[in-house]
């Protein structure tokens, strides 16, 4: 059947009061009023943070990849070319600063008191030392293990890099708006067909769709000139058994929850690729439609209607990038969004606000430096993290994702603003408080109020 990714795409474009009629639902007058009202609240918040600069572009200059975790199983001591090899998966810049997404955390077996990663050992099924495993963001609940095997000096480079990632990131850099990836079936009639629709309705779309005007107002999130922002598409084509690309495969196959399961598994898939090496969501099979193509791309060249990462969908990858290098935002990013302190921040002073938000480094906690992962991710400029004492603990983010609000508004402002967050946020709480609570008057008041015969 048809595959449109409809879980992603109702995240996208907030449709979903759009689809939500039917069955023994409420009359057709009380579900218009639903979805109207549902509309002004998504428009009404979304607006509190849009941008009109275009998506793909605001993601690439502010968006910082999320991090993934790479355990290295080993007992005693590591050997100096081990270490070479565990150095070399922490890359770093001319000032000493992370340039890529992945934690690299060191486990001797000998010792290892966690619980967590004593089972993620276990279910190895060997004895085979040193090993690696390497899991991905949480998105869709519980970090995935994207994959598993020796610890080898050509096993790491495989997960920090590819061809086609390097490619996708340097045409990204040069300036084009998305890049397509097509993960083949291995059918070669059914995956030229797919490449073939791609192709065709990239090349339409990229002399039909425009830009949104750049407002005077958002000109500071360009570190470009709004003239030089062009729409450009290209895609490249990823056989399934490359075996210099096993980590890139393995990552899109869990952009979206069940694309492997069996009945999907076998189609060709499409991704959007934008930003820093984000992939927006699959396009399966006969969802590979010029429909689809068109809704992808006018979302990510449009303007950008809320510009905090976490509440976008997408799913980043590995990509050993100097991203901050290459691209260097005017302002810093989300700056209008401070942390949310909540009401028991109100009145803090800035040191008290401090102590609240530090985070210690005992190995006995990893819940706690899972918190401390995510906000060093968003603290660098790529979203690399220093540490490599990182427990992964299952259902715990280490990610800007969804499931820490707060933590992806603190990773986007600047470190010397951390402690006066409350106070700067306690202006804006009360706005939107407000707001919602005008916007609960007026649906009370649409549901409740006396019914005329």
């Amino acid at each position: 059947m048809p595959r449109h990714t409809a879980t992603s795409r109702l995240a996208a474009f907030g449709r979903t009061c759009l689809y939500s009629s039917g069955g023994r639902g409420p009359s057709s007058k009380r579900r218009r009023t639903t979805t109207a009202v549902a509309l002004m609240v998504i428009v009404s918040a979304s607006l509190a943070i849009a941008c009109s600069v275009p998506v793909f572009r605001y993601a690439l200059e502010h968006w910082r990849p999320d991090a993934y975790v790479a355990f290295v199983f080993h007992s005693g001591d590591l050997t100096a070319e081990q270490q070479t090899v565990v150095d070399s998966m922490q890359p770093r810049g001319a000032e000493g600063e992370p340039l890529t997404n992945l934690i690299v955390s060191v486990i001797d077996v000998s010792n290892d008191k966690n619980s967590v990663t004593q089972k993620m050992w276990q279910d190895q099924n060997t004895d085979k030392l040193p090993r690696m495993v390497v899991q991905s963001p949480p998105k869709w609940g519980p970090p995935q293990t994207i994959w598993q095997g020796d610890f080898t000096a050509e096993n790491a480079a495989m997960i920090m890099d590819s061809p086609t990632r390097a490619q996708v990131g340097r045409k990204l850099i040069e300036g084009e708006s998305v890049v397509w990836i097509l993960l083949e079936c291995g059918q070669p009639e059914v995956d030229d067909s797919a490449f073939k629709t791609l192709n065709s309705e990239l090349k339409r779309l990229q002399g039909e769709l425009k830009l949104p005007e750049i407002e005077e107002e958002d000109l500071g999130d360009l570190s470009v000139n709004p003239d030089a922002l062009k729409i450009a598409f290209s895609a490249i084509r990823v056989a399934r058994d490359d075996p210099k690309e096993r980590a890139l495969v393995e990552m899109l196959q869990r952009v979206e929850p069940d694309l492997m399961e069996d009945e999907l598994s076998g189609q060709p898939m499409a991704f959007p690729i934008f930003g820093r090496g984000r992939a927006l969501y699959a396009l399966v099979g006969k969802g590979i439609a010029p429909d689809v193509i068109e809704d992808a791309s006018q979302f990510l060249t449009g303007a950008c209607q809320c510009t905090v990462k976490a509440q976008n969908p997408g799913v980043d990858l590995v990509m050993n990038i100097d991203w901050d290098g290459m691209v260097v935002p005017t302002e810093p990013l989300d700056e209008d969004l401070p942390p949310l302190a909540g009401f028991s921040g109100f009145g803090l002073s800035d040191d008290a606000a401090d102590g609240e938000s530090s985070v210690t480094t005992s190995v006995e906690e990893p819940e706690v430096l899972l918190a401390q992962a995510a906000e060093t991710a968003g603290s660098t400029p790529d979203g690399g993290v220093q540490s490599q004492d990182v427990v992964a603990e299952e259902g715990h983010s280490t990610s800007n994702d969804d499931s820490q609000p707060a933590a992806s508004h603190a990773n986007d402002a600047p470190a010397s603003d951390a402690g006066a967050a409350p106070s700067a946020g306690m202006g804006q709480n009360v706005l939107f408080v407000l707001m919602f609570l005008v916007i609960g008057v007026v649906v009370a008041s649409l549901f409740f109020m006396p019914r005329t015969s």
